[in-house]
């Protein structure tokens, strides 16, 4: 944990998209950013001109993407970005010579940091998906955290070491002092191979402290059993734990494992709902008010087992009752799940759940 930051909640492309532009227009000494998707669509281009023109400013911009999310982005794109003078890498570029199980290791990471003093970290990657609608976008429901003071600068570390294990080259040393921005206590967790089960470690623990409730917002739900235990037991002492799933996804075989564990989340009194407006995305919780997280982790075998991840987590009344807030609004959009009538379901739907959540590690 380090001291004096700032955290702040931005819903969605329309709030999370200007600030990010605003602070990369802003930046005066260095950029860095990591998406898993960048597209080459409207919005691609407006982060990527941006990115540009602070390079032609004389700012160092470094860019990583990942091979597999940004697969369908041609990398001709990125060309006047470096052409200008941007560092630009590929992680895992897919390839015929590299063994089939690497394509599952992935950097799912979304960070911006600008100045070292002004982080963004959540599950907003680039593209007209995430877009507002007022930008032609899809308007997708997701979460971003502004992280300003000395935690931007742990993200600009976590960066670093995937840069360095790519590049060789090492930008610790220029990294900026730490500045105070506010008065909250914040942690960037990262999840990466040597280490997967730190996130879901924090997880655990907050739920096993929690006294009276548990709010989590997830878009591919497919937990392990420490995770299942953690929730029940919760709801055993009083607790009132609420999950908000996605109805609506991009990955409908997650969809159909996460609902085949629906009847026995239920069984232990967790509430749970589902989301059908436009597809969620998002990884938050909440817990007692106080606990936040946001960031890219996903309770599914992916995120535990092979992707780079990361998330920001404080102890937060402000920030808590900003995402309890947004969670109580999001209920209003969504279904709630009723024990009584689950069982209703189609046979193939019930059929189509048992398959995928046997598949479940490879989701």
């Amino acid at each position: 944990m380090v001291p004096n930051n700032r955290v702040q909640l931005l819903i969605d492309g329309a709030e999370a998209f200007p600030a990010m532009l605003d602070a990369i227009a802003r930046a005066k000494q260095s950029i860095a950013m990591a998406s898993y998707i960048f597209a080459g669509d409207t919005t691609g281009v407006r982060f990527r001109d941006a990115l540009i023109e602070r390079v032609r400013a004389g700012i160092p911009v470094r860019l990583m993407i990942d091979g597999l999310g940004s697969f369908l982005t041609d990398e001709g794109f990125f060309a006047p970005f470096v052409e200008a003078g941007g560092s630009f890498i590929i992680y895992r570029r897919p390839s015929a010579w590299r063994p089939a199980w690497t394509l599952r290791r992935r950097d799912h990471r979304k960070m911006l940091v600008v100045d070292d003093e002004i982080g963004f970290i959540g599950g907003l990657n680039v593209g007209n998906n995430y877009a507002p609608l007022q930008w032609g976008g899809e308007g997708w429901h997701d979460m971003q955290a502004k992280v300003e003071g000395p935690a931007a600068r742990e993200m600009t570390r976590i960066f670093n070491r995937t840069w360095r294990r790519l590049t060789g080259d090492n930008w610790d040393y220029r990294l900026a002092p730490a500045t105070s921005r506010g008065e909250v206590s914040a942690q960037v967790l990262e999840s990466r191979i040597a280490h997967r089960y730190v996130i879901q470690r924090a997880y655990v623990a907050a739920i096993e402290r929690a006294r009276e409730t548990v709010r989590i917002t997830n878009a591919y739900f497919v937990p392990t059993h420490s995770v299942q235990r953690a929730l029940g037991k919760a709801a055993a002492r009083g607790v009132r734990v609420q999950l908000l799933l996605a109805g609506a996804t991009d990955v409908p075989p997650v969809l159909y494992a996460a609902r085949a564990l629906y009847q026995p989340l239920m069984e232990r009194g967790i509430e749970v709902y589902e989301w059908h407006q436009q597809v969620l995305h998002a990884k938050s919780a909440v817990i007692d008010g106080c606990w936040c997280t946001i960031g890219s982790y996903n309770f599914n075998h992916r995120s535990l087992l092979h992707d780079l991840e990361a998330t920001v987590a404080c102890v937060d009344a402000t920030l808590g009752r900003a995402l309890d807030q947004q969670f109580e609004d999001d209920l209003m959009l969504s279904h709630s799940i009723d024990q009584a009538t689950w069982h209703r379901r189609e046979p193939h739907e019930k059929i189509l759940e048992q398959i995928f959540y046997k598949l479940r590690v490879f989701l």
